[in-house]
């Protein structure tokens, strides 16, 4: 596979978030941002199969969260 080199522009806290992101999953900023698309692709093709996804706060709890993706 190719790889093609893109510029992104981040502000501070954007920058930060994703450097911690990085550090909490022993990871780089290149791997976090590919994870994230990888999502991004799942939750398209879920809303494009019409299917839903919920959110539990807390295991075994009864209260469910119906997340959106416009």
């Amino acid at each position: 596979m190719k790889h093609q080199r893109m510029t992104l522009s981040l502000d501070a806290g954007e920058m930060a978030e994703l450097e911690d992101m990085a550090l909490r999953g022993n990871s780089n900023k290149t791997e976090v941002i590919r994870r994230a698309i990888r999502i991004y692709m799942l939750l398209e093709q879920m809303r494009a199969e019409g299917k839903e996804l919920h959110a539990q706060e807390q295991p075994g709890s009864r209260q469910l969260e119906r997340l959106v993706f416009v």
